[in-house]
C-alpha cells in the first residue's frame, strides 16, 4: 500500500507529464486518488489542488506539531532525533 507521500509523489510527477492526468486531478482530486490510487478518502478530509504558475507559488506547510515534554527535553538537551 502506497503511503500520502508517495501518492503525492506519484501523481505531481504524472500531473507534469500528462495533461489528460492533470485535468482530471484538478476537477475531482478525490475521485481520481479513488479511482487510480484506490484510496477511500474519508468524506471529513478536504482535498484542494492549486496549480503554480510563472507569477504564483504556492508552498504548503504541514500541520503544526506539538510536541510533548520528552521531545522538548530532548530538543533542550541538544539530541534533536526528531526533525533531522
Amino acid at each position: 500500500m502506497l503511503n500520502i507521500a508517495d501518492v503525492r509523489r506519484r501523481m505531481i510527477g504524472l500531473a507534469t507529464t500528462d495533461a489528460e492526468f492533470r485535468q482530471r486531478l484538478v476537477a475531482d482530486p478525490r475521485r481520481l486518488i479513488a479511482e487510480e490510487f484506490e484510496i477511500d478518502i474519508p468524506e471529513d478530509i478536504e482535498v484542494r489542488i492549486h496549480e503554480d504558475s510563472d507569477n504564483l507559488s504556492h508552498l504548503v506547510l504541514p500541520p503544526l506539531q506539538v510536541l510533548d515534554d520528552a521531545e522538548l527535553e530532548a530538543i533542550a538537551g541538544g539530541r534533536n532525533n526528531y526533525y533531522w
